[in-house]
């Protein structure tokens, strides 16, 4: 009777589904936070390349930090509006829309490093004009 109870792959099962229950709805949001790091990944080693720069392991922590960093954000504030806010007002989604947007940015930025070419500095000005209006905050260093 107690094996019955306590069966060991009906908890994990549970288990499982429970936690893919949670992250469910934000899904596509971390798919999309992990392409747009990706392509920054890539197109910064391509741009670093280009410029006769090193690759090191640092820099892929780096990423693999950063990526942890933003899904754990993302998930956290997911949890908040979820269960904790009376009204859910999208905060995981504005988050995610703000990271990816400044990921937009270094992706544009490194596209100009590696072509030279004076749209992707346009675009780069562009999307930080953008994002500095709606967020208020200053990105350029």
């Amino acid at each position: 009777m107690i094996s019955k109870i306590f069966d060991a792959q009906k908890i994990w099962a549970y288990l499982i589904s429970g936690i893919l229950g949670f992250f469910e709805p934000i899904g596509i949001l971390l798919l999309w936070l992990f392409v747009f790091v990706f392509c920054d990944m890539v197109t910064g080693m391509i741009a670093s390349s280009c410029e006769g720069k090193h690759i090191t392991s640092k820099k892929w922590v780096k990423t693999i930090v950063k990526l942890f960093m933003y899904s754990m954000t993302i998930s956290l504030l997911h949890g908040i509006d979820t269960d904790m806010m009376i009204i859910s007002i999208g905060l995981a989604k504005i988050c995610s829309t703000l990271i990816c947007g400044i990921e937009l940015y270094s992706i544009l930025e490194n596209c100009y490093r590696i072509t030279g070419n004076k749209v992707f500095k346009i675009l780069t000005q562009f999307t930080l004009k953008k994002i500095e209006e709606q967020t208020g905050v200053e990105i350029k260093k």
